[in-house]
Formats: structure tokens, sequence, C-alpha cells
């Protein structure tokens, strides 16, 4: 199993700007067609217009979850970024996350591990 930090504050900022990167339409399209009192359901619609057009940045993300560099994260088994997601979700806080995530006004600081390469162990 591999083992997943606690959420922190820097990880709505993370999560923030990635969703920045994403084209508008696609995140009002997806918001649309949600019902918006379910945040995990929501959270699992963007995940996978993210997981696609943000590989790299999840990656990133994934890998500082798991305290690792994401050439560590290479080497890890295949199941591990698996294993991450399921951990995050299966977190009492995560629907919590989820929609601090997606209202976050501040997507313009700085330092984070999907931009300058850095994790925290």
């Amino acid at each position: 199993m591999t083992e997943v930090r606690e959420l922190r504050a820097k990880d709505l900022k993370t999560v923030a700007k990635m969703l920045g990167k994403l084209k508008t339409s696609s995140v009002a399209d997806i918001f649309a067609s949600l019902d918006k009192s379910n945040p995990m359901q929501t959270g699992i619609a963007l995940f996978r217009i993210v997981a696609a057009d943000l590989t790299d940045d999840i990656y990133a993300w994934l890998a500082d979850l798991a305290g690792k560099t994401p050439a560590e994260f290479d080497e890890m088994p295949v199941t591990a970024p698996i294993e991450i997601i399921k951990e995050l979700i299966g977190r009492g806080d995560f629907k919590d996350f989820l929609a601090a995530a997606g209202r976050s006004p501040d997507t313009t600081t700085s330092s984070s591990p999907v931009t300058d390469g850095q994790t925290t162990k």
C-alpha cells in the first residue's frame, strides 16, 4: 500500500492551477450537467478531464502526495496512482477539498510541485 500524506493548503493551489489550465468550456459543460449537491460526482467528472488534459501535472501531484519525486514515482508499482486516488476518495475531508479546489480564487501564487517540479517529503 502506498502511503499518502494528508492534504494541505498547497494542494488546493495545485489543483486550482490545474483546473485553470483547462478549457473553460469543458469545465463549464461538466458543471452544467452535474448535480451540484454531489461534490464527489463533480470531482470525479473533473478528474476525468484533468487526467486526459493534464497527465504530467497530475502525475507530479500524485508523486508529491506519496512523498516521491516524479522519477521515484516512476519506479513504484503500477497500482500506486490508483491506490493514492482511492485513499484520497476514502478520506472524509476529500469532499470538502474538492469543493474548495473548485472555488479557490488564488491560482496565481508561487511554488507548487506542478509548476516547479518540487516535492515535499
